[in-house]
């Protein structure tokens, strides 16, 4: 089942006024995955042909939502959940407009973007392919919390961390998708580190049921290490880092971004359609951020701890970076995207 409205965590109550599901079906596929496991993949070949069905199924459930909603615009932010609901409006000619975050647009909004009243973006234009006179660049909308966080909000954070104001702390967050890789990429680079400089602090968002990834590490290092597979909130904690280490997800590197802080990025490859390295790509190339490969990483862990003990050392390095990171983020993101909106429902048309 597919949400048909797209929900934030601190959504407070009023934030949205109905909720209503419905059923998708999802296309599975693995980026890097070879021919032949592709062609013997059965389990995920039965998968996909259920879902077509799904997706027949919940053409007809948008539909009928949507003759009783008779919405003036829809949004429609990606995720297979949004195809039934775009040919739902195709159907009823109802206008829609999509959002890509990622510089490399998922499979959803390249079967409806056609039709799209508009094709927000979340990066510069220069990086997607759709009409040029539908595009508009609105970047990348965070929740509040992320935006003009202020120095008393770092403090409180470093002083619950009971962090001296000489302390360097590295922020290590890998979402959901392939955390327990970057866990033990992490875990089989930083204790070289920890060793060599003892003002070193890392707290580490750990995958699900991953808490015990550093057990085996000297006990003396231990007292310099905060795990947890939840941060709340994640803002407080980004605030109080002197450095980050993220996947390439573009939602967690705005994060990031907003807050101006130095960032390694280390791209999940197996990610469909391998959205998060074409991001890390655009990053790099802006120079706004130091780009790290997991195969790198774990053919010789040193690459990641020379990636960090670059920017302990080099102040310098980590100030370009985080300046250039922040240039490419917009806190007028949500606004911009309402703006569009509501634009299009009053039928006025497109402004950048």
């Amino acid at each position: 089942m597919g949400v048909f409205n797209h929900l934030f965590d601190d959504a407070e109550e009023g934030d949205v006024d109905d909720v209503y599901y419905i059923n998708a079906g999802k296309y599975r596929r693995y980026h890097g995955q070879g021919l032949f496991d592709k062609l013997f993949d059965v389990k995920r070949a039965a998968l996909n042909f259920r879902d077509v069905f799904k997706l027949f199924i919940g053409i007809i459930e948008s539909f009928w939502l949507l003759v009783r909603i008779r919405p003036n615009v829809v949004f429609i932010k990606g995720g297979y959940v949004g195809v039934p609901v775009g040919l739902a409006c195709r159907l009823l000619k109802m206008p829609y407009v999509t959002h890509d975050s990622d510089a490399l647009p998922g499979l959803t909004n390249r079967l409806i973007a056609k039709k799209a009243k508009a094709n927000a973006v979340g990066m510069p234009v220069k990086y997607y392919n759709y009409p040029r006179n539908k595009m508009v660049y609105v970047g990348i909308p965070v929740t509040k919390d992320f935006i003009n966080i202020s120095a008393e909000i770092r403090s409180k954070k470093r002083r619950e961390l009971e962090l001296q104001s000489s302390d360097f702390l590295l922020l290590i967050t890998g979402g959901s998708n392939g955390a327990l890789r970057l866990d033990k990429l992490v875990h089989d680079s930083l204790q070289p580190l920890l060793e060599k400089y003892p003002k070193l602090n890392i707290v580490h968002q750990v995958g699900k049921e991953n808490e015990e990834v550093y057990s085996d590490y000297p006990a003396h290092l231990h007292s310099k290490l905060r795990i947890a597979a939840f941060l709340k909130p994640l803002s407080a904690y980004i605030a109080a880092a002197d450095a980050v280490i993220a996947r390439a997800g573009a939602t967690s590197i705005t994060e990031v971004a907003l807050q101006e802080k130095p960032l390694i990025i280390v791209p999940n490859p197996y990610l469909s359609g391998g959205h998060q390295l074409k991001n890390a790509l655009v990053y790099e190339e802006k120079k706004t951020a130091i780009v790290i490969h997991e195969h790198q990483a774990q053919k010789d862990p040193k690459v990641l701890a020379d990636a960090l003990e670059r920017l302990m050392t080099n102040p310098q390095l980590s100030k370009s970076l985080a300046e250039n990171l922040h240039g490419m983020a917009r806190t007028d993101s949500a606004e911009k995207i309402a703006g569009l909106l509501i634009n299009i429902a009053h039928k006025k048309g497109l402004r950048s």
